[in-house]
């Protein structure tokens, strides 16, 4: 998924640039097994889906568009996809509908609480398990019409992110996406062939994006792309003393250094889709 210079596990790497055509040596390391390369994932697992749900049972664009509403910068007329209407393309720090949604609505107890039931109710069906690890905190993303591409080509298990290998992403829409508005990934790891996923509200697309290597363009359409990510694990794959991010990139005093970074761990990155959700946002409140 697209890293965010400020998100601990996503390091902003300036100097990971996609390759070509990626080679399966590069994407996973050249005399691995299937189970190392795959994480103990199946082929299914790691397979790309889009998949369907009702998204009037969890009410995330319903969501969205209240947070935006209640922050000035929605006008009721205005789809989501055609933000840019409302303001100029800008970068993402400077991009007002983002602050709100990164700092407002991710923070949220109804946020919350619709993402645990969403991933216990369709993320777990889509894996085929009855248990996973997600990650806490997903991350959203508008990408405005005209805007410059966001984030760098990259795969969540390689250097220097270095996640987990039993790691799948979720992707989710929540204006139509295509073309340059969307994300480019290879199908599978090492495969090369980059393509823009192509879905709507009431969609997501599972991926597995630790090894498969995917990236933005800049959006050259006339859409603007709200979106949110998250990365899951099976219960049973997960390994909480995995070493996680190499290094990851902050600032003090207008200057950029790199630091280094704890592994990802159960009840601080990642939460337990089968524990009761109240216990795990009393927990939350503190890491908010």
């Amino acid at each position: 998924m697209e890293p965010r210079p400020e998100d601990p596990a996503h390091p902003d790497t300036r100097y990971h640039v996609r390759p070509s055509a990626p080679g399966a040596d590069t994407a996973a390391g050249e005399g691995e097994g299937d189970r190392v390369i795959n994480g103990g994932l199946s082929e299914e697992q790691i397979a790309e889906r889009v998949v369907d749900y009702d998204d009037d049972e969890y009410g995330f664009v319903r969501m969205v568009r209240t947070a935006l509403l209640e922050a000035g910068i929605l006008k009721e007329e205005i789809p989501l996809g055609k933000l840019h209407a409302l303001a100029p393309p800008k970068g993402r720090r400077k991009n007002p509908f983002l602050f709100v949604l990164q700092n407002d609505l991710r923070k949220s107890k109804d946020f919350a609480a619709a993402l645990h039931r969403f991933v216990r109710q369709e993320v777990c069906a889509a894996l085929g398990v009855s248990r996973v690890a997600y990650q806490r905190r997903p991350t959203f993303r508008v990408h405005m019409a005209g805007g410059p591409a966001q984030g760098f080509a990259h795969a969540d298990g390689l250097e220097p992110y270095n996640h987990q290998p039993g790691e799948v992403n979720i992707w989710l829409p929540l204006s139509k996406v295509h073309g340059s508005n969307s994300l480019m990934s290879e199908s599978s790891p090492g495969k090369g062939d980059f393509h823009a996923f192509e879905a709507e509200p009431g969609q997501f697309v599972r991926f597995y994006g630790n090894r498969c290597w995917h990236y933005c363009l800049d959006n050259k359409t006339d859409d603007t792309r709200v979106s949110f990510d998250l990365r899951v694990v099976p219960m049973d794959l997960f390994d909480n003393n995995h070493d996680g991010p190499s290094k990851t990139l902050t600032k003090k005093s207008s200057k950029q250094r790199f630091s280094g970074i704890k592994p990802l761990k159960l009840g601080e990155y990642y939460l337990d889709s089968d524990a009761e959700f109240d216990e795990q946002w009393q927990q939350m409140r503190g890491r908010m």
